[in-house]
């Protein structure tokens, strides 16, 4: 809450000239910002933003006079759709794949593994998402360039591609973290006293190898949804997807106040609340995880 009511009055802009444009007045501007109350003192106006905060007011946005937390609502649910899509497919891809290659830890398989996950991992979103426009939007035509239709099944259609996206990155990240797990967990003296006694496949799969092995992985991937509330802000405005993302790149080049700070405090508390249902989640599948 501090940082992002400190940050946005640090970067340059002003609400009052945006609203009024280039041409505007000085006395003009100068009666926006009193009227907006933007003429008080730094402390004044975090004062005044942390008691609406204490009655559930986000504020109301200085350029078009749209309540912050309307906005949220609006916005949110289709971020919300892709990114849980993004997990859904990611969780299911990675679990074979790093569990197979842990599991085998064949050498050639690893290096090719390592390797090509690490391409992903280090190629930045955004270079990744024009590449896919050009070839599946621009020469093959399956997906549209950019724009959005809220309407099921007709949404998907625009939503595949950026999903995709969002799913090879955490492929390679997912997959990798659960493959160093399985191979960790291998070496445990527990392991070795299932095979001893005996225990079915199913079981010990499960219960000796996979179930330890996803402890660190969920708490992995409740922090990277978190984290990528903020990756939205690139592909929702490659892909012109109507999302929070997007509307916190057009609150920040607005120098929309409470816009940004209300966006960002709301990231802020969904990337701790994800943090803390990971935790959880870490405990119930391995109780060795300290709480």
């Amino acid at each position: 809450m501090v940082i992002s009511f400190s940050l946005i009055r640090l970067s340059p802009g002003d609400p009052a000239s945006a609203r009024l444009g280039a041409g505007a007045e000085p006395e003009a501007i100068e009666q926006l910002r009193e009227q907006l109350g933007l003429n008080k003192g730094a402390l004044e106006q975090f004062i005044d933003y942390f008691s609406g905060l204490l009655r559930g007011d986000l504020g109301v946005s200085l350029v078009n006079g749209v309540d912050v937390l309307e906005t949220i609502q609006r916005t949110f649910p289709l971020t919300l759709t892709y990114i849980t899509l993004s997990v859904f497919f990611a969780f299911i891809i990675s679990i074979p794949i790093g569990t197979i290659i842990g599991w085998s830890n064949r050498a050639s398989t690893v290096y090719i593994f390592r390797g090509i996950t690490s391409i992903i991992i280090a190629t930045p979103n955004f270079f990744i998402a024009m590449v896919a426009i050009l070839i599946f939007s621009v020469q093959r035509n399956w997906a549209p360039v950019f724009g959005y239709v809220s309407e099921f099944p007709e949404n998907l259609k625009y939503l595949w591609l950026p999903v995709s996206i969002n799913t090879l990155i955490l492929v390679a990240i997912i997959s990798r973290v659960l493959h160093t797990s399985v191979v960790d967990t291998k070496a445990e003296e527990f392991v070795e006293t299932g095979i001893i006694r005996g225990v079915s496949r199913p079981r010990f799969f499960w219960f000796y190898i996979l179930k330890p092995s996803l402890a660190p992985t969920v708490v992995l991937l409740s922090y990277m949804m978190g984290t990528m509330l903020g990756a939205t802000v690139i592909l929702e405005t490659i892909f012109s997807l109507p999302g929070i993302g997007r509307e916190l790149v057009g609150a920040v080049l607005g120098s929309d106040y409470p816009m940004v700070q209300g966006i960002l405090l709301f990231f802020g508390v969904i990337t701790v609340f994800l943090s803390f249902i990971g935790d959880l989640l870490a405990y119930a599948l391995d109780r060795r995880v300290k709480l």
